[in-house]
């Protein structure tokens, strides 16, 4: 009992950890007020971007371009075809693959591939004439949307024209991954050209 006594009289007491105030803030942060901004450096004067603005914010990228991340690429077509592999599968390839429509045309496709994903999803897109004549650049005419299982690897979207007519113009396609529309799963745009066809001249009957 003696020696377990001395030992336990030998052994350094140990170092007491250093007590923080309440003012301090934690986790790495000493030096902030609140959590930094990391989309980039900001001037002393200027304050960080609340979170529930960040949808909004200046410093964000813009998600007026083609999407990327996910999709390996998209291509607006005429129409689509599929593909059968050698497992079986099925890959949706365009077909005459074109950004600019006649006015004729029956519908447009968005024919797009995805890389590999780990769980389903959908993708969705909302058609809006953004340079049309006597249109509303802000109203969107048409939706599509297409559900891709864990194992699809490609899709489409088609887009109709709003009264059974395409009218000359540009349109422009925003593209969503999710269940839902809002600012958060916006990925990009897409846009394709609607161009007026001209009339055939009638032949000489002589």
């Amino acid at each position: 009992m003696g020696w377990v006594t001395c030992l336990a009289e030998e052994s350094p007491p140990r170092p007491s950890s250093p007590v923080r105030s309440p003012q301090e803030t934690q986790h790495g942060f000493l030096e902030f007020e609140s959590l930094p901004d990391f989309f980039e450096e900001k001037a002393p004067t200027e304050t960080s971007v609340p979170y529930h603005d960040y949808s909004n914010s200046p410093n964000l990228p813009s998600s007026d371009h083609k999407p990327g991340g996910l999709f390996a690429s998209l291509t607006f077509a005429e129409s689509v075809e599929e593909d059968q592999t050698i497992r079986q599968g099925h890959i949706l390839v365009p077909v005459n693959p074109t950004d600019t429509f006649p006015s004729s045309t029956k519908s447009v496709h968005l024919v797009f591939a995805v890389h590999e994903h780990l769980a389903p999803f959908q993708i969705i897109g909302r058609l809006f004439p953004e340079q049309v004549q006597n249109a509303d650049a802000t109203q969107w005419i048409d939706e599509d949307r297409a559900d891709l299982a864990l194992e699809d690897v490609s899709g489409y979207l088609k887009f109709f024209a709003q009264d059974g007519k395409w009218r000359p113009g540009r349109y422009r396609v925003d593209i969503y991954v999710g269940y839902m529309v809002n600012t958060m799963n916006k990925m990009g745009t897409m846009r394709f050209s609607i161009h007026q066809e001209s009339l055939s001249p009638a032949l000489d009957p002589s």
